[in-house]
């Protein structure tokens, strides 16, 4: 294989993992941030159904809770293949923001910041493996040329 090809697919998986740190930054911010703040309080699961949301099948769960007599919702997305996602008038746990309980959510923010570490573990090893891979190619069609 050409060397320069190696060299550009070197440069394809870099942007790639650039790509999805980026995106995972944001969220893992946003974790963090919960994480550090966030108090627990009861809520109640008033939206239950499948929808496709962005062109993916999503279980949306719109829920409700209380601050101080004053009520707050939102909606947070499930996967379809989820077992356990909160039904139609349960009672659930949600996490808030006391700062402003209009952030908050039905996962619990330590969840998430493990879900985001574990990502960039994963596309860390994905990188690693492939430049060990281009590497090996590269070391034998050096060794290959008369």
């Amino acid at each position: 294989m050409p060397k320069p090809l190696l060299a550009l697919l070197c440069v394809i998986v870099a942007l790639i993992q650039i790509g999805i740190f980026q995106a995972a930054q944001v969220r893992d911010n946003l974790a963090q941030h919960m994480q550090q703040v966030a108090r627990p309080c009861q809520g109640k699961v008033i939206k239950g159904e499948g929808q496709l949301v962005d062109g993916k099948s999503r279980y949306v769960v719109g829920y409700e809770f209380q601050i101080s007599g004053k009520s707050y919702s939102s909606e947070e997305y499930f996967s379809m293949r989820q077992d356990d996602v909160p039904q139609k008038g349960q009672e659930i746990t949600v996490f808030y923001d006391p700062a402003d309980p209009n952030l908050s959510t039905l996962t619990d923010p330590k969840v998430v910041v493990n879900r985001v570490a574990t990502l960039k573990l994963l596309t860390l090893g994905f990188g690693a493996f492939t430049y060990a891979f281009i590497y090996v190619i590269w070391r034998n069609s050096s060794a290959n040329k008369p």
